[in-house]
């Protein structure tokens, strides 16, 4: 089976060097790259396509933490860590619709399992039970119909295997394309179905139907 993976994005080396150390002894895993702020996370995610990124920058602001959403989600899942000097909440997660929300204390004793979860296509947000009165449920739904309605039967097909736990090198070989290809029909369905992310994305034709 293919590794999954991560790129690691941390402002506190020493952080950092702690999240390598899990990643390198957690079997199925392996470390794409790394980077220290926003710009290094653009690049990296360009240069090494990572599958998920571990998100922990502690001054990133929620305008800063959508912008970069918004860049590398078509990409890349993305767990935002946070601790106790975090500038990005869980708000701020839930409506960026990213992959994953962990108290960083809490992922160091269900690293792997997490990791294994969201590249499989869900959605992981793990925190202590106290601050579940954090979490609003408020948010607009719209129809998706005439959304999935727009995607070709490639891309249809591509997001029910990334929905079924397939990484993109795993689609490209069942589609018989190229990892890359995978990539760019993932991008293009996100923004047919306004998905913020590709688990958004998956997740929404997985639910709401296939494209006839």
């Amino acid at each position: 089976m293919a590794q999954i993976q991560l790129l690691i994005a941390d402002d506190q080396v020493v952080t950092r060097s702690g999240l390598m150390a899990m990643t390198r002894e957690a079997p199925g895993l392996d470390v794409a790259g790394v980077a220290q702020d926003a710009a290094g996370v653009v690049t990296a995610v360009d240069r090494e396509g990572p599958d998920i990124v571990l998100l922990n920058l502690r001054k990133l602001t929620g305008d800063s933490f959508r912008r970069l959403v918004q860049l590398i989600g078509a990409h890349a899942s993305i767990i935002v860590l946070c601790c106790h000097d975090s500038v990005v909440t869980l708000q701020d997660a839930l409506r960026a619709k990213v992959a994953g929300f962990m108290d960083l204390e809490i992922l160091q004793e269900d690293f792997a399992s997490v990791i294994t979860l969201v590249s499989r296509g869900c959605a992981v947000y793990l925190l202590p039970r106290d601050r579940l009165s954090d979490i609003s449920t408020e948010y607009p739904t719209s129809s998706t119909s005439v959304a999935i309605s727009s995607l070709t039967s490639r891309e249809n097909d591509v997001l029910l295997l990334l929905a079924a736990g397939m990484t993109n090198k795993q689609i490209g070989s069942t589609l018989h394309i190229a990892e890359n290809t995978v990539k760019k029909h993932v991008h293009r369905a996100m923004i047919k179905l306004s998905a913020s992310n590709r688990v958004e994305a998956a997740l929404l034709v997985s639910q709401h139907g296939t494209k006839r």
